[in-house]
């Protein structure tokens, strides 16, 4: 058994060249009245100097009181910028994590604008959380996270670097291998960790066509070139044919064509809601919580740009994140406004001609957790049975209201239901509550992709014709969707 490395030894090894991963920040400490923090250390007055007003020295100011705060020392911080923010990212994403929040995920921290090497920070992130367990491991056997100045995200951090980017720590690592009774440590992952989806994107029709696209992909202008080869290997979805799918792992965020707005990055799931909606050009179509409006932006390329597509949402952040998505996608046909859709009249003269409705409403969105990389947390990003029941029937509330309202659009030819939801109490159970008043107002369910093999749940008239996505199964987000046809058109 290997003797446990003291902590001064560890934060001496990570100082050594050629590791130098870590560094002392500046000493800071707060003011006692609670206002800006100051440098401990400060440049002392020169008072050697005469005063030149009264031609005598001045007399040294009184000292000020010595702040008694405890356990004011230096932190230590990772060296290299990419390490840094990969810490600052791990620390928000696991505190999220641990107080069962939903909003934070590795990817808007990862690839926010402050981030200035979004690859390098994402790899950094996602590796360390790979390999938090082993991390956690090695580790128990030092006293590092007993040092008060290195906060645990940067311990993990800094430790993945010696681990699998140095060979340091290599005896401790081989410590714990030889206690689990495994040769190499992907072996102590879980398996899904290790999986994953070939890489999605939509073609903007908007802006190109599919054949375009994959003829600047796969011979792309000479400053691009080094592209070519990207460009492909890219293929066209078998059932969807403005999406195209690259191989797992592929980077596309400084993409040109995505820069331009030419491909949209999105998965197959997502894409699924306007191709089931069939909005034939110069339909008024209404998308219902349409923020942040990759399906709004789909359903107006679907439409050739024709029509109009009024979208709402009543939060003024995402409908500004909408709005301009619109407009780097080309989608002028899209109006988009500030609005609650349960408070809208449908028989305004606004609304009285729309033929078409998407709603996507805010569900659990336990059908992407493979994208959202839950599986990389600690906690896999889940509540307790008891508050995520009690999430799931507010959902569901809100979505049976949402439904049944759109339903009542006086002209309204055609419905699209979905959620990125596995649940049955979010989709089965949704369209059951409301289907009966649906056939009430000439509305029937329709099967929007005769060819998908995997259907709704038997809990109600119809599930058949229902679709639902297997995230294990089909490579993509988990989804639900349900399409209301009236029976008169």
């Amino acid at each position: 058994m290997w003797v446990g490395l003291a902590a001064s030894d560890l934060l001496s090894l990570m100082r050594k060249k050629p590791v130098g991963i870590l560094k002392r920040n500046a000493r800071i400490a707060k003011s006692s009245k609670g206002g800006k923090p100051r440098r401990l250390t400060e440049r002392a007055a020169d008072f050697s100097k005469p005063d030149i007003k009264r031609g005598t020295p001045p007399a040294p100011p009184k000292p000020e009181p010595v702040l008694q705060e405890p356990r004011q020392y230096p932190f230590w911080t990772c060296q290299s910028e990419v390490d840094r923010q990969a810490a600052a990212c791990l620390s928000k994403i696991l505190a999220s994590d641990a107080n069962k929040r939903n909003g934070t995920t590795i990817k808007s921290l990862t690839l926010a604008p402050h981030i200035k090497a979004k690859k390098a920070v994402y790899a950094v992130t996602c590796q360390t959380l790979s390999y938090l367990p082993v991390i956690q491991q090695v580790l128990s056997k030092t006293t590092l996270l007993n040092v008060e100045q290195l906060r645990p995200a940067v311990a993990f951090v800094i430790t993945y670097e010696l681990l699998f980017g140095q060979a340091e720590l290599q005896e401790y690592l081989q410590d714990v291998l030889n206690e689990a009774g495994v040769e190499h440590a992907d072996e102590l992952l879980s398996a899904n960790i290790a999986r994953d989806w070939p890489r999605t994107a939509r073609v903007n029709l908007l802006k190109i066509s599919v054949e375009e696209a994959l003829a600047w992909l796969r011979s792309p202008p000479l400053s691009d070139q080094k592209l070519a080869t990207l460009g492909s290997k890219a293929t066209v979805d078998q059932l969807l044919p403005d999406v195209l799918l690259f191989p797992a792992g592929t980077d596309l965020h400084d993409h040109p064509l995505v820069n331009n707005g030419s491909l949209i990055l999105q998965s197959k799931a997502s894409c699924l809601p306007a191709h089931a909606l069939a909005a034939q050009p110069g339909w008024q179509v209404l998308d219902a919580c349409a923020a942040p409006g990759n399906k709004t932006t789909h359903v107006a390329a679907l439409m050739g740009g024709k029509g109009s597509v009024l979208a709402f949402d009543r939060d003024p952040k995402r409908l500004t994140r909408l709005k301009a998505n619109a407009a780097a996608t080309g989608a002028t046909n899209i109006v988009a406004q500030q609005a609650d859709f349960l408070s809208l009249d449908l028989c305004s003269e606004e609304l009285r001609d729309v033929r078409g409705v998407i709603l996507d409403p805010s569900c659990s969105g336990s059908g992407t957790s493979h994208s959202r990389m839950d599986h990389l947390l600690p906690f896999k990003g889940q509540a307790t049975a008891e508050q995520e029941a009690a999430r799931l029937q507010s959902l569901a509330a809100f979505q049976t209201k949402a439904l049944r309202h759109a339903l009542n659009l006086p002209k309204l030819e055609r419905l699209v239901y979905s959620t990125c939801s596995i649940h049955d109490v979010e989709n089965e159970l949704v369209v059951k509550a409301v289907l009966e008043e649906a056939h009430e107002l000439g509305f029937q369910l329709v099967d929007p992709f005769p060819s998908w093999p995997r259907r709704g749940l038997p809990l109600l008239p119809g599930h058949h014709h229902l679709i639902r996505v297997d995230p294990e199964k089909d490579n993509t987000d988990g989804f639900f969707v349900a399409v209301f046809q009236r029976s008169s058109s």
